[in-house]
C-alpha cells in the first residue's frame, strides 16, 4: 500500500519505466510518453515550482482540460509538496475568480491564451495571484507574471543539475494526511464548495479498486473526461499505479480513436454511452422498416435471455429474501425459460458483433460514473455483449464508493461498496431502515474528505463526529449487498396532495424514447407533475418527413399538433401503470424546448442537470405548462 501519490508514482517508474504512460494524438497516430520520461519532466517542473516560491502546503491553481500538461502539472505540484486546485477550461471568468481567490492561490497553471485572457480580465479580484504558467507549449507571448511551460521546465532542470531542486526534501516531509487537492463542486445548487482531499483519500481508490477490477500493464485506457473531476483523476492514478497506458481523446474524436487505440478499458459519464446508443438506434432506423423490426426483435430476445439467465444464477437485484425453496423454484423456472431463449440469443449475439467492434473489439469493460446510467441504455449494452460497470461516488469521497463486480454485474445497482468502505441506509431521523427499504445513503471509509475548505458549518451538515458522510442520495441495499440509487433526497418533488415523487426514475424511463434527448420532471407544490423535454432533432425530423408534415425547423415542428400528440403518446407509453409507475407519477403535462441543455448553463461540467438553474431559466415555460 502507498501513502502518497509521489510514492506510488515512484514505484511505477521503478517497475515500468520504459513502458508507455500517456499517449497524445499527433495526426493519425498516438505518440507515447514513457513513465521514465514523465518522471523526468515532473521532477523538473516540481523544481521549477519551488524556484517560483511554491511552499509545502500551498494551493496551486490548475485551469485546464484533459491533456498531457494537466497530469504533468498535477504530479509536479504534488512533488513540490503543494496541493492543486483544478477546474476545467470551460469555466467562466466568474467561477475562476471565485475559486482562485477562495483557495488563496499565488500560482496557477492555465491551459492556453484563452484562459489567460479570462484571468487577466479579473486580475483585480485576485490580489494573491502572482504568477501564471501557460501549459500550451505553442504559447510564447508571456508578459509580467506569465511564464511559459517549457521555460519553467528549463528552470527546474537547471536547479536539479546544480543540486538545488529540494524536491526530495519536500517528498520526505509529505504524509498521507497532507492535502493533495482542493476540488470545487460543480455548484448544482448555490456557491461551489472546496472539497479537501488528502493523499490518503485518493490512494484509497488506487489501493482498493484494483481488488475489484483487475488490471495489468498491458491494459490500455482511453480517456476524455475532465481530469479536475475526481472520477477521471482516480482512473488516471489507477492506470499509473498498475503500469497501464492512458490515451487522450475528445468527444469529437472518440469514435475514431476507439478504433485506433483499441482500448481495454474506458471510463466515462452516462451521457457518452447514451450518445453511442442513440447513434446505433438512429442508424438502424435509417436502414429501413424491416431491418429495424428485426433489430428490435433480436434486441428484445437478447434482453429477455440475459434477464432470465441472471435470475437463474441468482445475480438479479433482490431487495427482499423470499426463503430458500421459493428462491430455488424461481431460479429453476428462469433457467428452463432461458434455455428456450438461448438459440435466439446466440443469433442475436452474432448479429451484434459490429456494435462491439465500434469500441475497438478489445474492450474488457467500460466504467460509467458521475451520474445514473439509464436503465434502457444499461439493458442495451448488456444485451449486445458489452460490459458496463456502473459505479457510484461523490467528489467528497474521492470519488468511488461502490462499483459493479466484473464477474457479477447486477443491473439496477451500482454494485457493492469497495473494500474498507461502510454503507448504511437511514431515515430522515437518522435511524437505519429495514432491509430493502429506501432511505438516505451514508458512507464511512478512508476515502471520505477532510471537509469543505473554510466552511466548517457546511462540513458539519454532511459529516458527523463518527465519520459518517451524508451523501444526500436516496438508495437501498439488495439482499446480497449491492447498492441501488433511487434519487436525490433534495430532488424529491412534493405535490399539493402530499405525494412524494423521485424524478430520476421517471426521467430515466422517458429517456428511453427515441424522440426524447433530454428531460427534466417538474411539479413542486403542483397538483401533478410535468416535464420539460428537449426533442431528439434527428428522430423528430424523420417523424415529420414520414408523416408528411411541413416542419422545416424545430421551432416550427414543436408547435404542430401531430408532434404534440406524438410526445403525449411517448409519455403514456414509457411512464405507465404497466411500467410500474403510480398514477401520480405519470406525466400528463409537458413543454417542448428548442434549445438543448448546455454545460455551464443547465448542466454541470459532468453533464448533470442543475435543477435549480433549469427551474429558474424556464420558469415561464413551467408556469404556462401548468396553466393549460
Amino acid at each position: 500500500m502507498f501513502h502518497t501519490i509521489p510514492e506510488m508514482f515512484a514505484a511505477t517508474v521503478a517497475r515500468f519505466g520504459g513502458r508507455p504512460a500517456f499517449k497524445i494524438k499527433e495526426g493519425a497516430i498516438f505518440r507515447a510518453i514513457t513513465f521514465s520520461q514523465l518522471d523526468e519532466t515532473v521532477r523538473d517542473l516540481a523544481a521549477g515550482l519551488i524556484d517560483l516560491g511554491v511552499q509545502g502546503g500551498d494551493h496551486v491553481g490548475l485551469i485546464s482540460d484533459n491533456r498531457l500538461g494537466w497530469i504533468l502539472a498535477d504530479l509536479a505540484t504534488l512533488h513540490a509538496g503543494a496541493a492543486d486546485v483544478p477546474r476545467g477550461a470551460d469555466s467562466t471568468a466568474e467561477e475562476i475568480a471565485y475559486i482562485l481567490a477562495h483557495a488563496d492561490c499565488a500560482v496557477a497553471f492555465l491551459e492556453d491564451a484563452e484562459q489567460l485572457a479570462k484571468v487577466e480580465a479579473i486580475r483585480d479580484r485576485l490580489p494573491k495571484l502572482a504568477t501564471v504558467i501557460i501549459l500550451d507549449e505553442q504559447f510564447t507571448d508571456g508578459g509580467k507574471g506569465v511564464i511559459c511551460f517549457n521555460e519553467l521546465v528549463r528552470r527546474g532542470a537547471l536547479r536539479r543539475t546544480k543540486g538545488k531542486d529540494r524536491v526530495a526534501e519536500r517528498l520526505a516531509a509529505l504524509t498521507g494526511d497532507a492535502l493533495a487537492t482542493l476540488i470545487y463542486t460543480s455548484g448544482t445548487t448555490g456557491e461551489p464548495k472546496g472539497v479537501e482531499l488528502t493523499h490518503a483519500n485518493l490512494l484509497h481508490q488506487v489501493n482498493m479498486v484494483p481488488q475489484v477490477i483487475q488490471f495489468t500493464p498491458e491494459d490500455r485506457f482511453l480517456t476524455l473526461l475532465p481530469p479536475w473531476h475526481s472520477f477521471e483523476r482516480a482512473v488516471e492514478y489507477i492506470a499509473i499505479a498498475n503500469g497501464c497506458s492512458t490515451a487522450y481523446t475528445t468527444i469529437k474524436e472518440v469514435a475514431a480513436d476507439l478504433q485506433l487505440e483499441r482500448p481495454t478499458y474506458m471510463a466515462s459519464v452516462p451521457r457518452i454511452w447514451e450518445s453511442i446508443y442513440d447513434k446505433v438506434v438512429a442508424k438502424v432506423a435509417q436502414e429501413g422498416r424491416m431491418k429495424a423490426l428485426l433489430f428490435r426483435a433480436l434486441l428484445a430476445a437478447a434482453e429477455r435471455y440475459r434477464t432470465l439467465a441472471r435470475i437463474a444464477a441468482g445475480d438479479d437485484a433482490r431487495f427482499v429474501e423470499h426463503g430458500y425453496l421459493r428462491s430455488k423454484a424461481r431460479q429453476v423456472g428462469a433457467a428452463a425459460r432461458a434455455a428456450l431463449w438461448a438459440p435466439l440469443y446466440r443469433i442475436a449475439y452474432a448479429k451484434f458483433e459490429p456494435i462491439r467492434q465500434r469500441t475497438g473489439g478489445l474492450l474488457k469493460a467500460a466504467v460509467s460514473g458521475g451520474g445514473a446510467l439509464p436503465a434502457h441504455v444499461d439493458r442495451f449494452y448488456d444485451a449486445v455483449g458489452l460490459t458496463i460497470l456502473e459505479g457510484y461516488g461523490l467528489t467528497e469521497t474521492a470519488p468511488v464508493i461502490a462499483v459493479r463486480l466484473p464477474e457479477r454485474p447486477v443491473p439496477g445497482t451500482v454494485g457493492p461498496p469497495i473494500p474498507e468502505t461502510q454503507l448504511r441506509i437511514v431515515s430522515e431521523g437518522g435511524k437505519e431502515v429495514e432491509q430493502g427499504a429506501i432511505g438516505i445513503v451514508q458512507v464511512r471509509g478512508p476515502q471520505v474528505m477532510r471537509g469543505y475548505y473554510k466552511r466548517p458549518e457546511a462540513t458539519a451538515k454532511v459529516l458527523d463526529k463518527d465519520g459518517w458522510l451524508d451523501t444526500g442520495d436516496l438508495g437501498r441495499l439488495t439482499v446480497t449487498g449491492e447498492l441501488a440509487i433511487t434519487g436525490r433526497a433534495k430532488d424529491t418533488i412534493v405535490l399539493l396532495g402530499g405525494e412524494n415523487i423521485e424524478p430520476v426514475p421517471i426521467e430515466s424511463a422517458l429517456a428511453a424514447s427515441p424522440y426524447i434527448s433530454q428531460v427534466m420532471v417538474v411539479g413542486q407544490d403542483r397538483h401533478q407533475i410535468g416535464a420539460l423535454i428537449v426533442p431528439n432533432r434527428d428522430q423528430l425530423a424523420a417523424f415529420c418527413t414520414e408523416s408528411g408534415l411541413a416542419c422545416g425547423e424545430l421551432q416550427e415542428a414543436v408547435r404542430h399538433e401531430a408532434v404534440r400528440a406524438l410526445f403525449a403518446r411517448e409519455l403514456r407509453a414509457h411512464v405507465s401503470a404497466a411500467a410500474g409507475f403510480k398514477p401520480f407519477e405519470q406525466v400528463r403535462r409537458f413543454r417542448l424546448l428548442t434549445r438543448e441543455f448546455a454545460v455551464g448553463r443547465e448542466l454541470t461540467h459532468t453533464l448533470k442537470m442543475r435543477r435549480n438553474v433549469i427551474a429558474e431559466l424556464y420558469a415561464d415555460e413551467i408556469e404556462r405548462m401548468f396553466k393549460r
